[in-house]
């Protein structure tokens, strides 16, 4: 099947097996996407085929000439590492001004942990040229619309590979694809993981998101390309109904649209609140989905020794006190190309990215001294 076959007949279920004619017609007239040629993803395969008001591919360079507020969404493909630097503070504003970003694979470095550090990143293990098989973990996220139960139809079984259930798809990995660590459990949502990649490379997601700014921004970032020519025409139905999916979404969030969900089909997944689980995942589920801990101290016990608190400071990065080399104590990476405010423990003067700090303080004490943080 063709790509163009392939997001034809995406729109045409959509339209009338998934109750969002209302939706697509929504997209074709107001959605915009913008995507960002890399060397190894090529985009223009994919979303020329997409129903939007305006689809646009340019190559990286050309980024720094673009008006990024104009869009709903912007793909920046693999690797993402010939998009000059100084562009970074572009897409970070983008995305803190309620813009969406995709990123894919080696995109996780050079963009993920350069501009947005502390939530996701690459685990420095690399994937041989593999084809794995894919598990749904929040069949409910809106990204994942009506997934589920169309990768189930007796279509698409029948070009499965008999090891892949049903309720399963097979993505592709390219040699030395870059396996997903979650940094931030709290924040990053794992929307699709897989046994696979885990047993062999050490970590399971292949599709995340968070939440980034106070305007509604997200970045979204998956393993692998959008283009997986290897996935089978099951992984690349699913590939293309996630990607309409995310415009779907934005755009029915910027035109308040309310989608009706599919007969049979559930959507209650809210953005603004954490899902709560009903019962406790299996045992060999846990790792993929881990519980949130609560965010409260508990006192100590035996002792009557009081925790310390410290201040968080924000520091002049061309004061004598800090150093670019230095590292953060949250994510263990240096603060060279990092361009976004930089905070202390005033007590043990560590070091910290913005979204780092952020993240740390959830835990309600400073990852190197232990004493408890207070803005």
């Amino acid at each position: 099947m063709s790509y163009k076959d392939l997001y034809s007949e995406v729109k045409k279920r959509k339209m009338e097996a998934l109750n969002k004619k209302d939706v697509v017609q929504a997209v074709e007239k107001h959605g915009k996407i913008l995507a960002v040629n890399g060397r190894y993803e090529k985009p223009k395969k994919v979303i020329e085929h997409m129903y939007a008001s305006l689809k646009k591919v340019i190559t990286e360079k050309v980024i720094m000439k673009e008006d990024l507020s104009q869009y709903d969404v912007v793909l920046i493909g693999c690797p993402g590492s010939d998009i000059p630097h100084a562009s970074y503070p572009k897409v970070k504003d983008f995305v803190s001004n309620g813009g969406w970003l995709i990123t894919t694979d080696w995109a996780i470095q050079s963009i993920i942990e350069n501009i947005f550090p502390g939530f996701i990143r690459w685990n420095r293990a690399k994937t041989a040229d593999a084809v794995v098989a894919c598990q749904i973990i929040e069949p409910n996220h809106p990204f994942l619309d009506g997934v589920l139960s169309e990768i189930q139809q007796s279509k698409w079984q029948k070009k499965t590979a008999k090891n892949t259930k049903k309720s399963e798809f097979r993505w592709w990995l390219e040699t030395r694809s870059f396996p997903i660590q979650i940094l931030n459990p709290q924040a990053v949502r794992v929307l699709i993981g897989s046994w696979e990649i885990q047993n062999k490379w050490g970590e399971s997601p292949v599709l995340v998101e968070f939440d980034y700014g106070k305007m509604g921004g997200r970045v979204i970032h998956m393993i692998s390309h959008t283009h997986l020519q290897k996935g089978g025409a099951k992984g690349k139905y699913a590939s293309a109904l996630i990607l309409t999916n995310i415009l779907d979404e934005k755009v029915s969030q910027k035109m308040g649209l309310s989608k009706k969900s599919a007969p049979q089909y559930v959507s209650d997944w809210q953005s603004s609140q954490p899902q709560q689980p009903h019962s406790q995942p299996p045992l060999e589920q846990q790792w993929i989905s881990p519980p949130q801990q609560p965010n409260y101290l508990t006192p100590a016990t035996g002792g009557s020794t009081l925790t310390e608190t410290s201040q968080i400071i924000e520091v002049d990065a061309n004061s004598s006190d800090f150093s670019y080399v230095n590292k953060c104590v949250y994510c263990e990476y240096d603060f060279t190309d990092y361009s976004g405010k930089i905070y202390i423990c005033q007590a043990c003067k560590t070091p910290y990215h913005e979204n780092c700090i952020n993240s740390q303080i959830n835990e309600g004490i400073c990852k190197s001294c232990g004493r408890i943080l207070l803005w």
